[in-house]
């Protein structure tokens, strides 16, 4: 036996031995991870990483999904999309700080993407319709739901037109916190026989790929801005400083339940005072809501706590942002307006979302230093 081969294969059975006595405790550990740990430890992690450690096991898979867990992982945003008026049929992305997703804005992936009118978001999902292809208000049909992330598309079947001189309006409403599945609501305004305004409300349910038809009783006005939180879809009005709130049913049903919440700060002004600009947001699975204050220098944020009670929980002042301490000022009707809107905000990742009017400059502003960083169009 040559001299030199002993010490070696000693060296290598001690750390054969070795390893077999620590691969036991190696297990035992992870065994020992509880599943509320295991859930703390992936909800702290990027949204990047996240993503994948999903793959590292079943359990982990299965956490990931589970709905007692869902609501604790990350939700990091990592853009605003928007569209200006030069090219309505093109989607930009404004990137936050420390994005690191390529989203494909020219939704590429979906036939006839050149035509593709962006008409709402939720979650990560955009609703378009193609704009060239049928008339808009004549015929709700040819909407598609898309996922820009994954590049997944859908194609919603038509439905039926309603009278001639009806008003339509397209929601989409996703929250996977809530479901896998996300819903349109349709909502159609139009003379009824006694004269009134008359609303009906049809719902696409993703999971069964049909529409449904619905009764809201709401009066005339619930239109445009709306925000979908923990299964509830929350519908601003266009005159009236209130919100309407309709819980999103599980399967076709034909009253929704529904109710009516009044916001805070100021009301909406006199005639030539249009500075009600606010804007509502998920934060945490809770709505908030926006909005400046008079001057449009300082601006609140609120959370809505139980069913109807706001608390502030932010007060902000962007007089560094502009270099200002008036933000409003009149144009050539003598309407007063502020210099700029909230567009968006997120609690979670510190960042206010506003859009200045006159250059229309995006700008994302921290809501803890008050540093901006500007972005044009």
């Amino acid at each position: 036996m040559w001299p030199h081969t002993r010490p070696e294969g000693v060296k290598i059975r001690a750390y054969r031995r070795k390893q077999r006595y620590m691969e036991p405790k190696q297990k035992i550990s992870l065994s020992l991870l509880t599943d509320d740990l295991v859930v703390e430890i992936l909800s702290r992690l990027p949204l990047k990483s996240f993503c994948r450690f999903k793959c590292v096991c079943k359990s982990w898979l299965a956490f990931s999904s589970d709905p007692h867990y869902r609501h604790k992982y990350p939700r990091t945003p990592v853009g605003v999309l928007y569209r200006v008026n030069v090219n309505r049929y093109r989607i930009h992305l404004a990137e936050l700080p420390y994005g690191d997703r390529e989203i494909n804005t020219r939704l590429s992936f979906v036939p006839c993407y050149e035509f593709l009118e962006l008409k709402g978001c939720s979650n990560g999902l955009l609703l378009c319709y193609h704009a060239r292809l049928k008339t808009y208000f004549a015929d709700i049909s040819h909407v598609i739901v898309c996922n820009p992330a994954t590049q997944e598309w859908m194609s919603l079947p038509n439905t039926e037109p309603g009278p001639a001189d009806s008003d339509y309006d397209l929601m989409l409403c996703f929250d996977p916190l809530w479901s896998e599945h996300f819903l349109v609501f349709n909502f159609q305004y139009g003379p009824s026989r006694d004269g009134e305004i008359s609303s009906e409300v049809k719902i696409f349910f993703s999971k069964d790929s049909i529409w449904s038809n619905c009764r809201l009783e709401s009066e005339f006005g619930f239109y445009g801005s709306s925000c979908f939180v923990n299964g509830v879809l929350y519908v601003g009005h266009i005159q009236k400083h209130v919100l309407l709130a309709i819980d999103a049913p599980e399967n076709c049903t034909k009253w929704l339940n529904q109710r009516i919440i009044q916001l805070p700060g100021f009301l909406n002004g006199p005639e030539m005072f249009d500075c009600c600009d606010g804007c509502v947001a998920p934060s945490s699975g809770v709505l908030c809501y926006a909005q400046q204050e008079l001057g449009g220098c300082m601006m609140r944020i609120w959370s809505l706590e139980g069913r109807d009670r706001w608390v502030v929980k932010h007060r902000l002042s962007l007089s560094n942002a502009y270099g200002r301490d008036l933000l409003l000022r009149t144009n050539h009707e003598g309407v007063w307006y502020f210099d700029y809107n909230i567009q968006a905000f997120d609690l979670e990742r510190d960042l206010v979302i506003l859009v200045y009017k006159t250059t229309s400059d995006i700008i994302s502003y921290s809501i803890s230093t008050g540093l901006e960083n500007t972005r044009g169009f």
